[in-house]
């Protein structure tokens, strides 16, 4: 990516969410822990660097961190999600 940021919106990591989580997680709803604003998660803003980090679409806080490594995916959270039973 030559050091530039690319951004896409959450829908463009769901195959990398599914694989985390092991299911679609782009309806999933949360709530921002800065703004308090509820948004499904591919609506945030995912921005690619050594990974990939979520933001939330009201106010840019961080919403999800996801770790790439050659043998393992980690996996940070903010905020509260709401997963329907």
């Amino acid at each position: 990516m030559s050091g530039e940021q690319r951004q896409l919106d959450g829908n463009g990591v769901a195959a990398l969410l599914e694989e985390l989580l092991g299911a679609d997680a782009t309806g999933l709803v949360r709530v921002c822990a800065g703004c308090g604003q509820r948004h499904a998660l591919g609506a945030h803003r995912a921005y690619r660097g050594a990974g990939w980090v979520l933001r939330c679409p009201g106010c840019a806080d961080v919403a999800v961190v996801i770790g790439v490594a050659e043998e393992r995916l980690t996996l940070q959270t903010r905020g509260t999600f709401a997963i329907p039973r």
